[in-house]
């Protein structure tokens, strides 16, 4: 198992941890859809940012390539996005609970944010 994929996977984890947090207190106050989108784009920048740092330390994007490849992740990731709210707002009306929802969806988005972030926003250039 290639090591950058391990490091991948354990930023997710913490990120589905992140992502679970802010859903929760997000609930307090706003509807699922939307606190499940908030969610999923706090978790979407904290991943970039520690990936960034620690998984693609060999690619590490600086200064403005930084903000270009914050804005290159969420674009490419934004179809595991969509498709995370999607899965996770169906999850959650089958009444299966907040937190089996939100982690359906992150699940679902982070299979597609390996593959697409790896070839596209750390590229090498």
């Amino acid at each position: 198992i290639p090591v950058r994929f391990v490091l991948f996977c354990l930023v997710g984890a913490v990120g589905v941890v992140v992502h679970l947090l802010v859903l929760r207190l997000a609930l307090e106050w706003l509807s699922f859809s939307v606190a499940q989108s908030i969610a999923t784009v706090v978790a979407m920048t904290s991943n970039f940012l520690v990936n960034n740092v620690l998984t693609y330390r060999d690619r590490r994007l600086r200064g403005r390539h930084l903000l270009i490849g914050l804005v290159s992740f969420y674009l490419t990731c934004s179809v595991g996005a969509v498709a995370n709210v999607g899965v996770a707002s169906v999850v959650f009306r089958q009444d299966y609970g907040w937190w089996l929802a939100g982690l359906a969806g992150a699940a679902l988005g982070a299979v597609w944010n390996y593959a697409v972030s790896s070839t596209l926003t750390w590229s090498r250039r």
